[in-house]
Order: C-alpha cells, then structure tokens, then sequence
C-alpha cells in the first residue's frame, strides 16, 4: 500500500468490513480470533487470563522499566562523589556528557521502531537491557570526556528502543482500558528505583580505602542489575498472548480475544508507508508531540542538574540524596494513585496530562518565588518535591499513543517522533543551567516556569479534540455498543488498519 490512500478520519466509512481487508495480511492470533466465538467466554474466565498475564509479565516490565530510569540518572548521583573531578570535567562538559546520551537516543529512534515493528518486541528489549548493562560496566574504565561521550552516546543508543517497545508489548497482552494501570505501574517504577538507588548510592558513597572509587561502584551495582534483568527476559518473556507458553489453549484464545477488542490489531510485521501519512495529517501527532517538547525541556535539565539544585539550597552531598527521596515519592505515588482512579473512572488520560502540571507550576512557582530571599532552605525543598508531579504525564501521554493510534506502522512512526522530540528536549534542557547561575539556575527555573504553562495548554486542547472527533465520528456512523456490533473494527484492527481508516474506533479520552 502507498501514501495514496485518502480515507479521513470520520469521514468515509468502510462499508464492506471483507473487501477492505482483501489482500491484507493478518496479525498473528488472527485465526484464534475467528475461530472462537467472542460471547463464549465469562468474564470471571476473561479475569482469570488477566490476573495470569500480570503475575508473568508485570514483575519483569517493573524491573526492566525501573533499572532503564535509574541507569540514565546514574550520572547525577555519580557527580556527587568527585566523578567530575576524577575525569577532569569543566565548563559545560557535564552538560554535553548529560546531553550525549540523548543524542545517542535521538539518532537511533528511526531503526529501533522499525526492528521493534518488524521483529519480534521482546527479543529486541532483552537485547538492549543486556547492551547496556555491558555499557553501564564500562563507565568503570573511564579516565576522560572523549570516553565518557563514546559510552553515554551508545548508552542511549541501547536504551532507545525500550519505552517505545514497551508500549507496544503492553498493548499486546491488555486492553485499553487496563493498559493505564499497567503503564502506570511499570512508569511508576521510575521513583521506587530512585527511591532505592539512591539510598543505595548513599551506601555506597561511603566506600573509601578500596582500588575503586565510590561512583564506580554505582555504576558496577547498577551494570550487574541490569544483566540479570536482560538475561531474565531473553528466557521467560512471552512475544505475543498466542505463543504465551504459560497460559493453556483456551487461554491463550481468551488472551487473543481480549485484546482483539482494542480495534489495533496485536502484532504485525509490514511497514505500511501510506500509513507515516496518516501520522503526519493527524491533529493528535503535533498536539502530542508539542506536549512532550515543553515537558521534556525541563526534564533534561532536572535530571541532570536535579542534584545540584537542591545541593544549592545548602545541603552537603549525602543530604542532598536523602533530601531529593521524596520527589520521588511524589511521582511514583502519583502515578498509582492515577492509575486506580483510571480503573474506577475511566477517560482519565488527558485529564493525568492536565491536573499533575498544577502542583508542578505551583512548586516551580514557589521555587522562584524565594530565589534571593532567607526562605527556609526546608521549605523550599518541599516546594522542588511538588515539582516531580509532572513526572506522570509522561506514561499518560504514552497512553494516548498506545491507545489511539491505531495501525502498526502508524504507531511505530508516531513513537518514532515522539521519542525524538524527548530525546532533543532532554539534550536542549541541561543547558538552560548555566553554570554562571549556579547554584540559583534563576533562567533554568524561569523557562520551566514557562514551558509547563504552555504544556497545560497543550494537554486541554488535544482531550476537546478527541472528544469532537468521537462525536463526529457517532454522529455519522452510529456508536457501536456491544461487541457483534463492533466486531467489523476488530477485524479492521487485526488487519493492520489505521484509527483514521477504522470507523468503528473511538478514542479514548
């Protein structure tokens, strides 16, 4: 198929659901679909299958997702215990060494989400977990700034693949309503594994009189993790619910049928070029990716310089760990909180976008309320705490894509941008903390200021744009209600057909 096809969104209907198919290749579990009949099963069995699924897959995706947060932060920890000094860092070279690894990230987006697209999704993140586990070990040999660009530019290279794989891999096992929690439980891992690192690092801070120094032994601890975790899912994770050896027949069929729900297919190999047109002419791509841009602008420079800023309200190295814990605190538990709500409420991912930014400008306001004042270096603490809100717009706006986008390729080139305006505003962000403001970084705290202001509008314009297209869309089509009516967009979606080509398909808000 090329770039000439024309089909709108609510526009034109698919009036014949098996001449629109003809021709097309199936997703795997295809057969399992039409074979059974989708009212045969209860939904104490369809539960059963569910809870199967997360007591497999979940503990993995945790460790997995936790250990590539905590290995890219690795760095603002290592700072703390002369790693600057040891390789001789000055001037902006920490930041350049912050911002390497994003380019690294950035240049291999393109690849990694056609392999992802291609290939099969949980070889390629077991691969890249054991990639830069090795990387993560390499950081001991490290004498100078030519070695540590080389090591952070692969770094991000190897890690480049897992959040968009994730997405996919998650939507292959639940539907869209459950993958919320699910993203957030695996997103929320993030602040539990900084939570534990850092205490860990706090030990470890305190190893001297050996042959290595006290930053090494982050990155050799944190390198050892992160082999294991590869190796563990190289040989016990499942690639799609129908080749799950861990559920039976039936319920391997069950799994299939559940996630056939979704209207977006479960995995595909083809890489369909008319359907990168369909990205580039959806309002959602550019209100999405414009959300990421001015989220992520401040997170490259508070991951990065986090540690410094609160090191720059007056606190010594070992309470600046301690001191920044419950910022992550704020941001895991947020993310679980939100999640439950989501199971309880539903249409809660644009809203997960909006309300977490409000205590975000709030603390950032705060922070920049008392620059140059005698305000309580405690109270501002808590005030840069209520910052890492924001932290959990970033699984709800993974959320969006795993869940509103529909058409393998579709998905594929739409993580392909999105994750490279992450990557570019994480290299941009650690530069805004100029070291002539230190330890203020009055101009960093100002543009964080801004940017989250512009993102709020952001995330409320894309949820009124989903709502009228679904307005629009059963305004002309009808709403499909129960699962007879909506099984031509089941099949639609299991043919590899785009959100935009699927008439049937809502989105979810």
């Amino acid at each position: 198929m090329g770039g000439s096809d024309n089909i709108e969104a609510a526009a034109t209907p698919v009036a014949d659901t098996g001449a629109a198919i003809k021709g097309d290749v199936a997703d795997e579990g295809y057969e399992l679909f039409e074979d059974a009949n989708p009212q045969a099963f209860s939904q104490e069995q369809k539960d059963a299958v569910k809870r199967k699924i997360d007591l497999h897959l979940l503990p993995l995706m945790c460790a997995l997702y936790g250990l590539n947060y905590v290995d890219k932060v690795a760095l603002s920890w290592a700072v703390l215990f002369d790693f600057r000094e040891d390789l001789g860092l000055v001037g902006t070279e920490y930041s350049w060494a912050s911002s390497m690894f994003y380019f690294g990230y950035l240049i291999a987006q393109y690849p990694a989400n056609c392999i992802l697209q291609r290939f099969r999704t949980a070889r390629i993140l077991s691969l890249s977990v054991i990639g830069w586990g090795v990387l993560m070990l390499a950081h001991l040999g490290l004498r100078n700034f030519a070695g540590l660009m080389v090591i952070r530019f692969l770094l991000g290279v190897a890690e480049s693949a897992v959040t968009p794989g994730f997405v996919l891999y998650t939507s292959m096992f639940y539907t869209r309503r459950e993958q919320v929690m699910r993203t957030m439980v695996w997103g929320a891992m993030q602040g539990a594994f900084t939570i534990l690192s850092s205490l860990l690092s706090y030990g470890l801070g305190h190893i001297t009189n050996t042959s290595l120094k006290p930053w090494m032994y982050i990155f050799l601890v944190l390198g050892l993790l992160s082999l294991i975790v590869g190796f563990a899912w190289l040989f016990l994770m499942p690639e799609t619910p129908n080749r799950a050896g861990f559920l039976t027949d039936e319920e391997q069929v069950i799994a299939v049928q559940r996630v056939a729900e979704n209207m977006m297919g479960i995995k595909g190999y083809q890489w369909k070029n008319y359907q990168m047109w369909h990205t580039l002419k959806d309002v959602k791509t550019w209100l999405i990716l414009a959300f990421v841009l001015l989220t992520q602008l401040p997170n490259g420079g508070l991951t990065s310089f986090g540690s410094l800023v609160i090191s720059g309200f007056g606190f010594d190295p070992f309470k600046t760990l301690l001191i920044g814990l419950p910022s992550s605190v704020v941001s895991a538990g947020s993310m679980v909180v939100w999640g439950f709500f989501s199971i309880k409420y539903g249409n809660l991912r644009t809203w997960g976008m909006i309300i977490p930014l409000l205590p975000a400008i709030a603390g950032i306001a705060a922070v920049y309320g008392t620059i140059g004042t005698d305000a309580n270096k405690y109270g501002r603490a808590v005030a840069y705490w209520l910052i890492n809100s924001y932290a959990v717009t970033w699984p709800f706006c993974l959320t969006i894509v795993g869940q509103n986008v529909a058409g393998h390729t579709k998905r594929a080139f739409t993580n392909t941008l999105l994750f490279v305006v992450f990557a570019a505003g994480n290299i941009a962000g650690p530069f805004f903390f100029r070291d002539q403001d230190a330890p203020k970084y009055v101009l960093a705290i100002t543009t964080i200021l801004v940017f989250f202001c512009a993102a709020l509008l952001c995330a409320i314009a894309l949820r009124h744009y989903m709502a009228l297209q679904n307005r629009i869309r059963d305004n002309q089509f009808g709403a499909a209600e129960t699962t007879e009516e909506k099984l031509d967009g089941m099949r639609l979606g299991m043919h590899d057909k785009t959100d935009l080509e699927n008439s049937d398909f809502r989105y979810v808000l």
